[in-house]
């Protein structure tokens, strides 16, 4: 699990910075693979995928704003 310690910061900000990147990749990842998907057929799995992962970037991009904003708040 040499990867999760990619993902330590020096302060709660950064982890938490690096979280959000990490689930907004993850989530882009399924976006794609579902709308590629989709050219096989457009029900069932590609469609829920392409929208998991479009809702699932689209929370991790929020997230990410919101560590921005109170990290700049505190001012750290």
């Amino acid at each position: 699990m040499k990867f999760f310690g990619l993902l330590k910061g020096k302060t709660r900000y950064e982890k938490a910075e690096n979280y959000c990147i990490t689930i907004l990749i993850v989530g882009a990842v399924m976006l794609t693979t579902g709308i590629g998907l989709t050219i096989i057929s457009t029900k069932g799995i590609p469609a829920i995928l392409a929208m998991l992962g479009s809702f699932i970037s689209f929370s991790a991009t929020v997230a990410l704003i919101f560590v921005w904003l109170f990290k700049e708040l505190q001012g750290e």
